[in-house]
């Protein structure tokens, strides 16, 4: 969605012009594509040196705060799709590492079994799969409470 926040924008004349000239609305309104035109304008905007009161101004917003709000949300999204990315990516070589090592492993190669262990764990680590590390508490052992009978 996002995706090319930072690549692309002032690339295409023609797209830099067809968001410099969104309509201006008043409240809400139900039209996501234009929101999502508004938002990479506002990122925009911010990045050619624009205050958040000049992007609220320009687009239409109802004030400084909701651009702040806007060009945050717009950049937080692109984060996380770029975290996601990275993680695919890293998933993708890690898949390709084990599976070039798995045949040695399992006739019995040691090395290739550590190592399939060492890319195993690096996974785990990677999705943050590991076990609550942190928590050196002693899991608590199961009780029964006897309640005596009412009267």
């Amino acid at each position: 969605m996002m995706r090319n926040i930072g690549r692309g924008i002032g690339d295409d004349s023609s797209m830099t012009a067809a968001l410099a000239e969104l309509p201006k609305v008043n409240g809400r309104h139900r039209n996501l594509a234009l929101a999502a035109a508004r938002r990479v304008r506002a990122v925009e905007l911010k990045t050619s040196g624009y205050t958040y009161a000049q992007v609220a101004d320009e687009l239409g917003y109802t004030s400084r705060g909701t651009a702040f709000n806007v060009v945050a949300k717009a950049l937080r999204e692109q984060t996380a799709e770029a975290v996601t990315d990275l993680r695919e990516l890293e998933n993708s070589r890690l898949d390709a590492l084990q599976l070039a090592l798995w045949d040695a492993a399992m006739t019995g190669d040691v090395k290739a079994v550590v190592a399939i262990v060492k890319i195993v764990k690096a996974r785990v680590h990677l999705n943050g799969l590991e076990v609550g590390q942190g928590d050196t508490r002693q899991p608590s052992t199961p009780r029964t409470l006897v309640v005596p009978p009412t009267a």
